[in-house]
């Protein structure tokens, strides 16, 4: 930001004194290891919140993915807002009112936070299995929509509104973007990675009655099955991906927590290796790492 005088990119206002602040004592890559850190730092926090014992699963499971190798090597300034928001929401959720009013902080550092943030205004009174369970349901079908319609079809008669300069156009022409961010290979391997971390809650609330009484599981799973809601309703989209990522550290924490609270022994161990030894196999061994085009800051 300090070097480049163009106006070309216009970053949130925590960010960009974030930034100045950093290019005054550090150098850039001092820069890049602080916003890493800090994500890798904010998931600690988070996880000693939430009274997971093996915190070392969390930092693992959160790499194994490309979502997460994306936002700390990447997509830091988006993953940095949505580590920021983790304690916060876990801190609001366990009841504390106080709390609510710094869910809107993370904003300050990225925008696309605000879809979590009005998302958590409705956790107390939608966050239930029934909400859930039909927002899991939804979810599927609208994938499976926008996996077999061409997108280009429907959108056709909304083509005229690229062309208008305020949020709406905007909003239609980065939606409809015709460049190919991702192939279908990976396009597919995001919606699978997103719907398999549903998929363990569900298979726990089903199979564990203390589970499916958590009242505080409930409500995160409502906060990470409305947000993989907004992925999956703009699924159609080659920049979907950064709908999916909005979710994705909290996904990795519920999923967590599941494994630390309610599995032990032989089980637990299976769901571990299964999950990361996949994740990783994915992401770093097969072409979904190679076609990926990752994206500038």
């Amino acid at each position: 930001i300090k070097a480049n005088n163009s106006t070309t990119h216009t970053f949130e206002s925590g960010f960009t004194l974030f930034t100045l602040m950093m290019v005054e004592i550090s150098n850039v890559d001092i820069y890049l290891f602080v916003l890493s850190f800090a994500q890798l730092l904010l998931l600690y926090i988070s996880s000693k919140l939430l009274g997971i014992k093996n915190i070392l699963l969390v930092l693992v499971m959160f790499i194994a993915f490309l979502p997460g190798l994306d936002m700390l090597t990447n997509g830091t300034r988006s993953g940095v807002a949505l580590a920021l928001g983790l304690p916060i929401l876990i801190c609001t959720l366990n009841q504390r009112v106080l709390f609510s009013a710094f869910n809107f902080l993370p904003m300050l550092v990225h925008s696309s936070y605000l879809v979590i943030s009005f998302i958590s205004l409705f956790v107390n009174k939608f966050g239930t299995i029934k909400v859930n369970s039909f927002l899991f349901f939804i979810n599927i079908a609208l994938f499976i929509l926008w996996l077999l319609i061409n997108p280009t079809l429907i959108f056709s008669a909304i083509e005229v509104y690229t062309q208008e300069a305020g949020f709406f156009g905007k909003l239609i022409r980065y939606l409809l973007l015709e460049k190919e961010l991702m192939s279908f290979s990976v396009k597919l391997y995001f919606i699978i990675v997103s719907i398999m971390f549903s998929c363990i809650y569900f298979m726990t609330i089903k199979n564990k009655y203390d589970a499916y009484c958590n009242v505080f599981l409930t409500k995160v799973a409502f906060l990470t099955l409305s947000g993989q809601f907004v992925y999956a309703l703009f699924s159609f989209s080659q920049y979907s991906f950064r709908f999916m990522f909005l979710v994705y550290p909290l996904q990795i924490l519920m999923a967590c927590y599941i494994l630390d609270k309610y599995y032990s022994g032989k089980t637990r161990n299976f769901i571990v290796f299964s999950l990361c030894g996949i994740g990783i196999a994915l992401t770093y061994t097969t072409k979904t790492f190679n076609s990926f085009s990752l994206l500038n800051l």
